[in-house]
């Protein structure tokens, strides 16, 4: 009996030990649901705040690009009224010189409101044509320049700061096709 009695403490001792396993595991399962709620809810707070911020910047990105012109803008309106005289001024007069002087003034101005945005004309005749900057309208023969040399422009080119924003279309000089045959 000694035996039997040694093996039923035993079970017993080994029920008590599995009772208290079991409520660890059960203990630690509601920690990790109640961990991953903390989670599932900062997770949604955090998507829920960049949605904002994603919103409000774009608000404030197009709020800028609405007014971002404002000071162009009230710059060209100078020009905008001083055409608007000269157009008064040339209904009025037949003084032909003056009406002609005063629409080179207001250009220069608009010219120079232009360049102080950092608007630039370029310069093509002479150069080699570069696809990048020039868009080839024709080729010509022209036996004073080397081939694929720029020799007149149709439309100027323009660039905004370091940006093409317009390429010039110009004339671009070819070998007389007398000396094609020969090579």
């Amino acid at each position: 009996m000694a035996d039997g009695s040694e093996k039923s403490d035993d079970l017993g001792s080994n029920n008590v030990e599995g009772s208290t396993d079991a409520q660890s595991p059960l203990e630690d399962e509601i920690a990790l649901e109640d961990e991953i709620a903390q989670l599932q809810n900062k997770l949604l707070r955090l998507t829920a705040e960049f949605d904002n911020f994603r919103k409000r910047t774009a608000r404030e990105r197009e709020e800028y690009r609405k007014f971002a012109v404002e000071q162009l803008i009230m710059e060209l309106l100078e020009v905008y009224d001083n055409f608007e005289r000269a157009l008064e001024s040339a209904k009025k007069t037949n003084d032909v010189e003056s009406v002609i002087k005063g629409v080179e003034m207001v250009f220069k101005q608009f010219a120079s409101i232009l360049e102080k945005q950092g608007l630039q004309k370029m310069e093509c005749v002479g150069t080699e044509f570069d696809p990048n900057l020039h868009e080839a309208m024709m080729h010509v023969d022209h036996p004073e320049h080397e081939e694929n040399t720029v020799v007149d422009v149709c439309k100027p080119g323009y660039c905004l700061h370091t940006k093409v924003i317009r390429p010039a279309m110009v004339a671009v000089s070819k070998k007389p096709e007398g000396n094609e045959e020969n090579n």
